[in-house]
């Protein structure tokens, strides 16, 4: 982890695979707070990153552990709490369930999320690395598996 007294107003915050997460606003105790613009949907106000997810600080960039898709779902509130862009309650589902979903979805919303960034700053490129492309198509029965009815 690196020293957070070294973390700068309009430093960029970028995750381990160099995605583009935010801007410094400035240091707010043990966090960074972003900028209102970085925040996505909730863009009329400031999302925070912990210190803790700060891996080195390299010219003019705060450079995070975390991959892009991964570092921006543990952005925070104000308060500390996580951010929520539904209504959707983890409690009302079983720990399975929730874990399952979890993970596929962290991809998926991260992307997401990462792609609105990209086009409220106006960036173009390539897609992430490690993007897939095209549709997955269903596998033919390995021969002598039962067949499904």
């Amino acid at each position: 982890m690196a020293d957070i007294s070294q973390v700068k107003e309009h430093m960029e915050v970028i995750g381990a695979d160099g995605v583009h997460i935010g801007t410094v606003d400035h240091v707010d105790g043990d966090r960074i707070r972003l900028t209102k613009r970085d925040s996505g949907s909730h863009a009329n106000h400031h999302h925070y990153l912990s210190a803790g997810l700060i891996a080195s600080i390299e010219d003019d960039k705060v450079r995070l552990s975390a991959n892009g898709d991964a570092a921006i779902l543990l952005e925070e509130e104000k308060g500390g709490q996580a951010i929520s862009d539904s209504g959707f309650n983890w409690k009302t589902v079983g720990i399975g369930a929730a874990a399952a979903a979890g993970v596929a979805a962290a991809g998926v919303a991260g992307a997401a999320i990462l792609r609105s960034r990209k086009k409220s700053s106006g960036a173009t490129g390539a897609k992430p690395s490690g993007a897939k492309t095209g549709s997955a198509k269903p596998r033919a029965p390995k021969s002598g598996a039962p067949k499904r009815k």
